[in-house]
């Protein structure tokens, strides 16, 4: 019988983001990819295809059968190279204790955990594994600490200042995607719905009083926003940032455009995402006025980004696709909720007066 240490899911939870911590994950890719938690290693005690045979047999032969196999599919040089990455993933973090969890708590953490003390390592297991570590990113999601949302018409610069104070929840940053038709990053794939509401989960239960969150949509990408955050989001306190709709313009230019160049993103693929996303909106920015921002930005491509031509041409169709769709949906959208506004200004003094804030 498991005699090692374990740890309740509502203890481990709130270690789940500290980088200084070894957290091994020791479900199955599969299981891993569909929801997990971030800086978690994922070092599966039986992988895919083994969890497809011991599952084959479970329904053919029985429970004992089962277990058979899958103490004879884990054994002599898979279960050494298992147990060696174990131990390297705890000594890189040598100053903390281990955590170690399956999808229950049950078998596959327990043997882990055994074979890692058997080779002179210590790791803690996580009671309830898995599962019981969602259900506390749940609790958390239904219940977050009140905050402050960063509001401000599309190309204001709401990302760029929420990185610069001290406490936020970059919730776009969490679902790797800058929420618009065109905001998905180069090179860059969204995280699965479960893990998206985990990681927003730990965030959420690590930030301190006063912390910020970008206003946004219900859908980023293709992640969606739990509907008690969003209805939270909708009535919370807002500092509205104000901005000409040409610094706007270069706002979007420069970290749409200009940094994705810089970062070595193909001239001709960017040109074609921009014209597919632009059909994305087709319908309800209408035919005609699609077609013509169209062309703008087919004109903009074919000249060089990084001049004062190109740049101009490209704030040409920028600042049109934002007065004629964006800013018409943004005032909208804006119209449907009922918040309270702490302040309105420019970029720099809406920077200041939340630093005011949380400084306080």
């Amino acid at each position: 019988m498991n005699k090692h240490p374990t740890i309740p899911a509502s203890e481990a939870f709130k270690l789940l983001g500290n980088h200084e911590l070894a957290i091994i994950d020791v479900r199955s890719e599969g299981e891993f990819e569909k929801a997990h938690f971030g800086h978690t290693a994922n070092i599966p005690i039986l992988s895919d295809a083994h969890r497809h045979e011991v599952g084959l047999t479970y329904k053919i032969k029985g429970s004992e059968a089962a277990k058979a196999l899958g103490h004879q599919l884990v054994s002599g040089d898979y279960k050494a190279e298992l147990i060696d990455r174990w131990c390297e993933t705890i000594e890189s973090r040598p100053r903390q204790p281990a955590l170690i969890f399956c999808w229950r708590g049950g078998l596959r953490s327990q043997l882990a955990q055994d074979w890692i003390y058997q080779n002179g390592r210590e790791v803690i297991r996580v009671e309830g594994g898995y599962k019981a570590l969602r259900h506390e990113a749940l609790k958390v999601l239904e219940n977050p600490a009140p905050f402050i949302v960063l509001s401000g018409m599309t190309g204001a610069g709401k990302t760029r200042l929420l990185h610069q104070l001290k406490c936020y929840v970059d919730i776009e940053g969490i679902a790797k995607h800058r929420g618009s038709a065109f905001g998905l990053h180069f090179g860059a794939s969204q995280p699965q719905q479960a893990t998206f509401e985990n990681q927003l989960a730990l965030s959420f239960s690590q930030a301190s009083e006063n912390y910020v969150l970008e206003d946004e949509s219900p859908n980023i990408g293709r992640c969606h926003l739990p509907d008690h955050i969003y209805a939270l989001l909708a009535k919370a306190p807002m500092v509205m940032i104000d901005t000409p709709v040409r610094l706007r313009a270069v706002e979007i230019y420069r970290e749409y455009i200009q940094a994705p160049r810089a970062n070595g993103a193909p001239k001709n693929e960017e040109e074609n995402r921009f014209l597919q996303n632009m059909e994305k909106i087709r319908t309800r920015l209408g035919g005609l006025e699609c077609d013509q921002i169209k062309s703008l930005l087919k004109k903009a491509f074919a000249l060089d980004a990084m001049d004062e031509d190109g740049q101009e041409a490209h704030l040409d169709w920028i600042e049109r696709l934002l007065s004629i769709y964006y800013d018409k949906r943004y005032l909208y959208s804006l119209s449907k909720k009922s918040r309270p506004t702490l302040f309105n200004g420019s970029w720099q003094d809406c920077l200041d007066f939340l630093k005011s804030l949380q400084n306080a």
